[in-house]
C-alpha cells in the first residue's frame, strides 16, 4: 500500500507566490488590467517629474548620484546611476508628495514601490514595454496577495506596507524581467521578505517616501542577488519565525492566489494631493457645503466621523509643515471650508500649514474615530442658523469608469508634468506610456523625463 501523502509536502505560500508569478508571462492578460496598468505608470510618471525637484529626493538624489554613474535613467536628472540607485532615487521620488495611486488589498501604494524596479531593470535589460506590463501587474498583485494574509493586524500594528509589502512586489517583478525560474523566485522574495522595513510612525516626515524608495531598491537587490545564486531559506513568508508570523498577527491561512489581472483593475487614484485616507472626508466634505450654499462665515463647527483606524494614520491635530498637513484631516477640513484647492501641491506649504485663519478653522473640526473598519465616513457640519446637515460617504467605493478615470489621470499628468517638462513634451509622454505595450526602445520616453 502507498503511503498516505505527506500533508507538508505540497508548495507552501512562498512558493506558491513564485510559481503564480512565472504564469503571468503565459497568460493573455484582461485588456482592463493592461489599462489600468498604464494608467498607474502614467500617474507614477506625473508625480515622480513634480516630486524630482522635493527636498527629499534631492538629498537622496545628490547622495547616490555622487557615487557612480550606471545604465538606468533618474526622472529630472541628467546623470544616470546603477540598477540599484535608480530604483531608490526614482522610488522617493514617486512618493514624495504622497500623491500616487493606492490598493486596499496591500493596504498601501503598489506603485511607487514596484514601478520604480520594473523601470531600471527593465532598462538595464532591455526589455519591451510589454515585458514592463506584464512584470509590472505581476508584482503589484504579488504584494496585494501576500497583503491578503497579514492584514489587517500588519498595517495596525505600526508596519508601513508600502515598504514591507512592497519590497516583495518589486523583487517578484524585477524577477521576472530578469527570467528567473520558480526556484530562483522563491529565494528573491525571501530576500525582499527579510529587508522588509517601514514604520507608520514615519507618516508626514521625509522618511516615508524612503519607504517606497527602500522597496523599490531592495526587490532590485533581491532579484539581482538570487539570479547569481544567492539563497533564502525556503518558505520565507510562511516559515515559523518568517514574514507572516513575525510581521502580523493573523492566523495560518491557505496560500490565497488571484485570478491574474483581477486585482489592479481596484487601483484607487489621488485627486488630493494628501493621504488617502483624507479623500472621503474632503470630498464628503466639499459636497456638503457646495450642496447647500455654505460659505465659511456660516459654520460654527464640523465633526468628522471616520473609522478608527484613521486616527493612527492622518489625525494630525497641528501640523507645523506642509508635511504633516497631508496627514490631517483637520487641516484638510479647514482647507475645504476655506475655499483651498486640495488638489493643489502648492496648497499644501509648511506656510499653509501655519497659516492663522487656517489654524482657527482647524479648532472648528472634531475627528471621532466611530465608524465602521473600511467604510464610509459621515460628515455632521453644524451652522450658524442652529442647523446641522449629515453626510455619508466612501470615495474608495464610488463607482468608477475606466475611461473617465483614464481622463481624469491625464489632465493631472498634463498638469503636474507640464509644469516641469513643458507642455509640449508632456503631451509627446502622454501618447507613449498610452502604447506602452508597443515600445522596444526606452530612451524615447525617458528622454523626456530628463
Amino acid at each position: 500500500m502507498d503511503p498516505a501523502p505527506n500533508a507538508n509536502s505540497a508548495p507552501g505560500f512562498t512558493r506558491t507566490l513564485a510559481n503564480n508569478a512565472l504564469q503571468y508571462c503565459e497568460l493573455d492578460l484582461p485588456i482592463e488590467a493592461i489599462t489600468v496598468a498604464k494608467q498607474c505608470v502614467l500617474d507614477w510618471f506625473a508625480v515622480t517629474l513634480v516630486g524630482s525637484t522635493e527636498k527629499s529626493a534631492k538629498i537622496i538624489a545628490e547622495e547616490f548620484l555622487s557615487l557612480e554613474g550606471g545604465a538606468c535613467t533618474v526622472i529630472g536628472q541628467k546623470t544616470r546611476a546603477s540598477v540599484h540607485n535608480a530604483a531608490l532615487i526614482n522610488g522617493v521620488a514617486s512618493h514624495a508628495l504622497d500623491y500616487d495611486d493606492v490598493n486596499r488589498m496591500m493596504t498601501g501604494h503598489p506603485t511607487v514601490a514596484v514601478f520604480p524596479a520594473v523601470l531600471a531593470v527593465a532598462e538595464a535589460e532591455c526589455r519591451t514595454g510589454q515585458d514592463a506590463i506584464v512584470a509590472f501587474i505581476a508584482g503589484y498583485e504579488s504584494a496585494c496577495m501576500v497583503g491578503s494574509h497579514v492584514s489587517p493586524s500588519h498595517y495596525a500594528n505600526g508596519f508601513h506596507s508600502t515598504g514591507t509589502l512592497g519590497a516583495i512586489g518589486a523583487a517578484v517583478a524585477a524577477g521576472l524581467l530578469m527570467k528567473l525560474d520558480a526556484e530562483s523566485m522563491e529565494h528573491a522574495i525571501g530576500i525582499a521578505a527579510t529587508q522588509g522595513a517601514g514604520l507608520k510612525a514615519m507618516f508626514g516626515s521625509m522618511a516615508k517616501p524612503l519607504h517606497a524608495g527602500k522597496a523599490a531598491a531592495n526587490g532590485v537587490l533581491a532579484a539581482r542577488l538570487a539570479a547569481r545564486g544567492f539563497t533564502a531559506q525556503p518558505g520565507a513568508l510562511e516559515a515559523d519565525q518568517g514574514f507572516i508570523s513575525t510581521l502580523s498577527n493573523e492566523s495560518p491561512r491557505p496560500p490565497i492566489m488571484i485570478d491574474p489581472g483581477s486585482e489592479i483593475i481596484h487601483t484607487l487614484f489621488k485627486y488630493h494631493a494628501a493621504c488617502y485616507l483624507t479623500h472621503s472626508s474632503i470630498d464628503a466634505l466639499s459636497a456638503l457645503i457646495r450642496k447647500h450654499s455654505l460659505a465659511r462665515k456660516d459654520i460654527v463647527s464640523v465633526e468628522l466621523h471616520v473609522p478608527e483606524s484613521h486616527l493612527k494614520v492622518c489625525n494630525i491635530s497641528d501640523p507645523s509643515c506642509g508635511l504633516e498637513s497631508k496627514f490631517s484631516l483637520k487641516h484638510v477640513a479647514a482647507m475645504v471650508i476655506c475655499k483651498k484647492d486640495t488638489s493643489s501641491l502648492y496648497a499644501y506649504s509648511d506656510e499653509n500649514a501655519l497659516e492663522p485663519e487656517l489654524q482657527r478653522v482647524r479648532q472648528m473640526v472634531t475627528v471621532i474615530g466611530d465608524m465602521p473598519a473600511g467604510g464610509a465616513v459621515r460628515v455632521s457640519v453644524l451652522t450658524i442658523s442652529g442647523l446641522r446637515y449629515e453626510i455619508e460617504h466612501n470615495t474608495a467605493v464610488v463607482d468608477r469608469d475606466i475611461r473617465a478615470q483614464g481622463d481624469r489621470i491625464s489632465e493631472k499628468f498634463r498638469v503636474l508634468a507640464g509644469s516641469v517638462i513643458g507642455a509640449d513634451k508632456a503631451e509627446r509622454m502622454l501618447d507613449e506610456v498610452g502604447n506602452l505595450e508597443s515600445i522596444s526602445d526606452w530612451s524615447k520616453i525617458l528622454g523626456h523625463a530628463r
